[in-house]
């Protein structure tokens, strides 16, 4: 009986991650940012608020911070208050947050816990460690919103309390914290402020994207006016990053021939939107063997290809005047407001335009400083210069679409003073 030939060799794994928490071989850079966060973590009643906006690495900095913390002894963890829908929700991530990060020391100091706080929980074991994980009763959940803020008060007290007497560090991450403005706007963030600010056992590190709500939560008469130390968490360097960029590239065995500033050119300056193109660039390269002329080109047009259809509900969801902005901008009109654009582009007047943006930019299609609006997404960006800049005449071939994201004005790193561009004046008569 003749011999099977054995399979082949399966293909490298991609050296790049865009999914979930990047960790280890695939997190780059950060050491100022982790520095900061992981002496505050260490720190008791320390305040920081890391921001910077989306899609930068926010989570995955926290989470090896935090990393690093745990292998001091200390206790951290990150509690995200994203998709909460109550503030017995918030309480729960924190609670459970705790435990975990406890682990079995939890045990030893659960009936204490549970004594001091003096609210129902119900305990089950986690699925993955076997810890009991305690949860508020159900009810709570639909609790008047001052018994529910009581309940997050004495969870947070109870973990303050529980450092104190145990002499345990611990530190607590409040990831996009800016949602507790959710649960009853400025008095969520007062009775926010009045509980960590009582806090001497437990350092604590608010984060979030949302820059003009958290600069306006900042703001003079504001909860959190001069509460916390701020740290932005911005670009990567670009030199490391392209550096590191073609090392993982050559690590698989691909020769990078330079790509690696191109690609954090094309990509910038968000951290995500850099490394998914630069996935894509080994998934192109790597059947071929090589990197060439085209491989950015050709990776391009792969992840319009694969983004097309969240891309064409995006732009079915807008109506036609943001619509005809977004052709402006990406056709890189100077003067959105003259003459000549509302013609080409087909607005009926400057309000029309100044209105338009304001939604654009609330809804984190554009960003904008200084009057100058960029496209939050790069690739979506792209999209829009292929699939509706011919309908004003102007057809770019993917080369020249890669010029133009290259070219095109970057997004703010931080928030503008005013988020919306101011209405144009209108000139006098007589």
């Amino acid at each position: 009986m003749p011999r099977r030939s054995p399979p082949p060799p399966a293909p490298p794994a991609n050296p790049f991650r865009i999914s979930g928490i990047v960790a280890g071989e695939h997190f780059t850079d950060r050491a100022d940012e982790l520095r900061r966060i992981e002496q505050a973590l260490l720190e008791p009643g320390d305040k920081l608020l890391v921001f910077g906006r989306r899609r930068m690495g926010k989570s995955s900095t926290l989470d090896r911070a935090i990393e690093h913390v745990t292998e001091r002894d200390a206790v951290a963890f990150r509690a995200d208050l994203s998709g909460a829908t109550t503030v017995t929700d918030v309480a729960n991530r924190i609670l459970q947050g705790t435990s975990r990060a406890l682990g079995r020391r939890w045990l030893d100091i659960l009936a204490g816990f549970l004594k001091s706080l003096t609210l129902r929980v119900t305990l089950s074991a986690d699925p993955v460690t076997g810890i009991a994980l305690p949860t508020l009763s159900l009810e709570g959940r639909i609790h008047a919103l001052d018994e529910q803020r009581t309940s997050l008060e004495r969870v947070l007290d109870a973990v303050d309390e529980t450092a104190q007497q145990r002499g345990l560090q611990i530190g607590i991450v409040l990831d996009e914290f800016q949602n507790i403005h959710r649960f009853g706007g400025e008095s969520a963030e007062w009775h926010l402020r009045s509980v960590i600010e009582r806090h001497r056992h437990v350092a604590y590190v608010a984060a979030g994207s949302e820059l003009s709500l958290i600069e306006a939560m900042q703001g003079e008469g504001r909860a959190f006016y001069k509460l916390f130390r701020l740290l932005h968490h911005g670009p990567i360097d670009p030199e490391h990053f392209a550096r590191w960029i073609e090392e993982r590239l050559a690590g698989a065995g691909l020769e990078p021939a330079g790509i690696g500033a191109r690609i954090v050119a094309t990509g910038g300056p968000r951290t995500r939107d850099i490394v998914e193109l630069a996935r894509t660039v080994y998934d192109v390269a790597s059947p071929r063997g090589a990197i060439g002329e085209t491989t950015l080109d050709d990776a391009l047009r792969e992840m319009l290809e694969s983004n097309g259809e969240p891309f064409r509900r995006l732009w079915e969801e807008l109506p036609p005047s943001q619509q005809n902005v977004l052709r402006a901008v990406a056709a890189g009109e100077p003067k959105l407001y003259g003459r000549a654009s509302r013609d080409r582009f087909g607005f009926k007047s400057t309000a029309e335009v100044a209105q338009a943006i304001e939604w654009l930019v609330r809804r984190e299609v554009l960003t904008i400083d200084a009057r100058t609006p960029a496209f939050d997404n790069p690739f979506f960006h792209a999209w829009v210069i292929e699939r509706a800049l011919p309908d004003v005449g102007i057809l770019e071939s993917t080369t020249d679409i890669v010029r133009s994201l290259q070219e095109s004005p970057v997004p703010p790193a931080l928030p503008a003073p005013v988020t919306t561009p101011p209405r144009p004046q209108r000139k006098r008569r007589g």
